[in-house]
């Protein structure tokens, strides 16, 4: 497999980075998961917009005016490379800053690392088992909303799903109220309103979670402790590769309104 550092295509085992590098020792930088399906990169402008409101956040220097045309061109090469082109596919886009400094970096240029590995459709599945990581709460802060490379909350409660026997574990803020899950926003339907935690939470602002927000006319964000879960018709996470559903069940209306919305079928 091939992958892109900066501007040049290598292959994956000639990728070296240098053991003062800031994403190693610091985790100083941002990530972005992308879906390549039906020669499509989802949700596109979504991902480049939170990446670049995430660099500033970071304080990373801005990207030039063509960045956005440029960046699609060298993920589109690079599934080329990959032979992924007609299949569906994972595409990670990875800024960091580059070396010098210790905490106090020395400089706000960034490197830029590309990768695509082969992916699933989207798919709307039925799960059994969701729990509530107790151990560690998110709370909110300006970077709160990216997805950065500091992970360790989501580590941890991809740990305790495991060990537990659970499909997915919820994460709360620092008053208990509901915040997001392992890898995914959390939502639900109560007397036909789409419900979901407030960025207020600490939670990641999520590309689904965008979707939905804008294809449900009656929505409401906000801080709701776990107790609403209970009270709910439909509980279900959501990201941009999947909605899995936990309670209840979806109706035909709703998921072909889903399925539109998130998928080429």
């Amino acid at each position: 497999m091939f992958l892109v550092y900066n501007s040049d295509l290598l292959a994956e085992d000639a990728f070296l980075l240098t053991a003062n590098d800031r994403a190693f020792q610091y985790g100083d930088g941002l990530f972005e998961t992308i879906r390549y399906e039906a020669g499509q990169l989802w949700f596109w402008n979504d991902h480049l917009s939170r990446l670049t409101a995430g660099m500033a956040a970071l304080h990373l220097l801005a990207p030039a005016a063509a960045w956005s045309e440029t960046l699609q061109q060298r993920v589109l090469a690079l599934l080329a490379a990959n032979g992924l082109t007609q299949a569906s596919a994972r595409v990670r886009i990875q800024v960091w800053r580059q070396t010098g400094g210790l905490y106090t970096p020395t400089t706000n240029q960034l490197n830029l690392l590309i990768t695509a590995r082969p992916g699933q459709p989207f798919a709307i599945t039925n799960q059994a088992k969701i729990g509530i990581y107790p151990d560690i709460q998110l709370a909110y802060s300006p970077i709160s909303g990216y997805k950065t490379s500091n992970a360790l909350p989501y580590v941890l409660a991809g740990l305790f799903k495991q060990e537990q026997g659970y499909q997915d574990a919820i994460l709360l803020d620092q008053q208990g109220h509901l915040a997001e899950c392992v890898a995914s926003n959390l939502f639900w339907f109560r007397q036909d309103v789409l419900h979901t935690p407030s960025l207020q939470t600490g939670c990641i602002n999520g590309i689904a979670r965008r979707q939905l927000l804008r294809a449900f006319p009656m929505v409401r964000e906000g801080l709701f402790l776990p107790a609403s879960l209970a009270e709910a018709e439909l509980v279900f996470t959501a990201n941009v590769m999947g909605i899995q559903v936990y309670k209840g069940r979806l109706s035909e209306t709703l998921q072909a309104r889903l399925l539109t919305l998130f998928s080429p079928t």
